[in-house]
């Protein structure tokens, strides 16, 4: 067998040996056997998911909050569109994790896990992500976009963008706010990151059941 190929061999088997030796015998051999050990050197990254989080109060449903909720995709932007997870965005500087990604992509889990978190504080309402498997038309909508979605240098975790509400087919009374959240992590490392940033979807989940309930009636019906 090739020298280059039997040591690839051996380093897929995890009993490659390093003697220089092995690897010099022509350009081809080093350039085969230097691309060996960066294969044995690398690894996945960890993989990691937000979680839906239980209310911090007690939830009393207002009469006034439709009977089905959708929340549409959020607005996740390229900065943070990405697979690694993003551990350090300040406002000149951003830095991804590479040896952390997220388990899906970002705008549709963070979709999926705030939809659970507001029928949590809904109950007797049915909540649904945009692009679920459902017949039943959605009354309101809850939308999301992202501008901040990590630490900050000094490792205070963040949540910024917009939150906005509104009853299907009468978006001009929509009631918006922008959201400014942050939150101390447990520890450095990643798990605690992303623990605080399922909080403060959480704390998002709270607000948009509170505007829910201040959504102005809904309108008449028309009769021809």
């Amino acid at each position: 067998m090739h020298r280059p190929l039997r040591y690839l061999r051996d380093c897929l088997t995890g009993s490659a040996s390093l003697n220089p030796a092995r690897a010099i015998s022509a350009p081809v051999a080093v350039a085969a056997g230097l691309l060996a050990l960066g294969g044995c050197g690398s690894s996945d990254p960890a993989l990691y998911s937000l979680a839906p989080v239980p209310a911090t109060q007690a939830v009393t449903v207002d009469t006034q909050v439709p009977a089905v909720i959708e929340v549409r995709m959020p607005g996740v932007p390229p900065s943070l569109d990405r697979q690694n997870i993003v551990g350090v965005q300040d406002d000149y500087s951003l830095s991804t994790l590479s040896a952390a990604a997220w388990s899906e992509p970002l705008a549709p889990m963070l979709g999926h896990v705030l939809s659970t978190d507001l029928q949590q504080r809904l109950p007797g309402r049915t909540v649904f992500a945009q692009n679920d498997a459902t017949t039943v038309p959605a009354q309101a909508f809850v939308e999301v976009e992202i501008t901040r979605f990590a630490r900050d240098g000094a490792g205070l975790v963040h949540l910024a963008g917009s939150l906005s509400v509104h009853r299907a087919g009468d978006p001009e009374h929509d009631l918006s706010t922008p959201l400014d959240l942050t939150a101390p992590a447990t520890g450095s490392g990643t798990r605690a990151m992303v623990a605080a940033l399922s909080q403060l979807t959480g704390q998002v989940a709270d607000m948009a059941a509170r505007q829910l309930g201040m959504l102005p009636p809904a309108p008449e019906p028309h009769h021809g």
